[in-house]
């Protein structure tokens, strides 16, 4: 696993934002400060967790700081639509977790346009004049699971891997990024065969439609299904259980959420991701704070994590622990 021997979880990537004069709503002193944080929807585990992140921070380090969180119910137009309210608010900074990349990059531009600097979470957006994004990088998501998945297949003596994947919603960061990632690690494998995949829109239920069918379609013809989320790969789990599959098709995920790792642990599941969202939440305040202060501030990109059974039980007590910490606010 890379990150076993990361002495250091954090990386700071080196290009820096000036934020002292560009900015019009940088707060002057004895100011309080507003942090407005517009996240994509409050649904997810994964999202809650990142706000608790920063409410945690917030509580601990800025009991000063006046944090506002929203969610957009995953709709790029309402969330434009928070963007320009808090603009017309004159916060001092923005936490955004696009929605979607492309069509985030107008809400993007009007704070700029308004001299508000915008810190992107997890997510990204394709404008230009974003000033500092807090996450893990996609593409190294996507590679990780699939090469896992691959070498499981291999020391199971399975040759000629079949693969399916699930997408997350279409034109999310994510999505994009960690589909790229398996197209680039099937390109380096031809041994293994994509044999379909579709999206189910961050949905388990829907998840759980696309595996009956495709277990249906393709009689013992898939070997791996890879997720790009463990809230999909619930649904996955229980048609491959359903169809009497369980542990015959190697199965990965992203997020950790403790049912997977449950599964994980009983050989149900080969591997999912280990994503920091209370580091992701906590980082992107303290950078949204530090740039309404005026201060240069940087990318922050976290590493993501390999969980498989051999390092499971480590990774559900830190699980227990978000756990606890997001139903305080959620």
């Amino acid at each position: 696993m890379r990150s076993s021997v990361r002495k250091v979880l954090t990386v700071l990537l080196a290009l820096s934002f000036l934020a002292p004069a560009a900015y019009a709503a940088s707060a002057k002193k004895g100011d309080k400060i507003v942090v407005a944080a517009l996240m994509q929807g409050n649904q997810s585990g994964f999202v809650r967790y990142m706000v608790a992140g920063m409410w945690e921070y917030q509580k601990a380090k800025a009991a000063d700081v006046d944090l506002k969180v929203v969610f957009a119910d995953d709709d790029p137009a309402k969330q434009q639509s928070q963007v320009e309210q808090f603009v017309s608010q004159g916060v001092n900074a923005i936490i955004l977790n696009p929605v979607d990349k492309v069509q985030s990059a107008a809400a993007v531009d009007i704070a700029y346009k308004a001299g508000i600097p915008v810190i992107t979470i997890n997510t990204t957006s394709d404008s230009k004049n974003v000033t500092a994004h807090v996450g893990s990088d996609d593409v190294e998501a996507g590679t990780l699971q699939m090469e896992r998945l691959l070498k499981s297949a291999a020391a199971k003596g399975i040759k000629n891997p079949r693969v399916a994947y699930v997408n997350a919603v279409l034109g999310h960061s994510a999505q994009v990024y960690r589909e790229q990632a398996y197209k680039q690690v099937l390109a380096k494998h031809p041994e293994a065969k994509l044999v379909v995949q579709n999206t189910a829109d961050w949905s388990g239920e829907k998840a759980l439609q696309l595996t009956e069918n495709w277990i249906q379609t393709y009689p013992n013809g898939i070997d791996i299904i890879a997720t790009e989320c463990d809230c999909q790969l619930v649904g996955v789990i229980t048609a491959v259980e359903n169809a009497g599959l369980a542990g015959k098709i190697l199965l990965g995920g992203m997020d950790c959420d403790m049912p997977v790792m449950e599964k994980i642990k009983s050989g149900v599941v080969d591997n999912s991701i280990w994503q920091d969202g209370l580091g992701q939440g906590e980082w992107s305040l303290r950078l949204a704070i530090d740039v309404a202060h005026g201060k240069k501030i940087s990318n922050h990109i976290i590493p993501y994590e390999v969980t498989t059974k051999d390092n499971v039980d480590a990774y559900i007590k830190q699980a227990q622990a978000r756990n606890a910490l997001s139903a305080k606010y959620f």
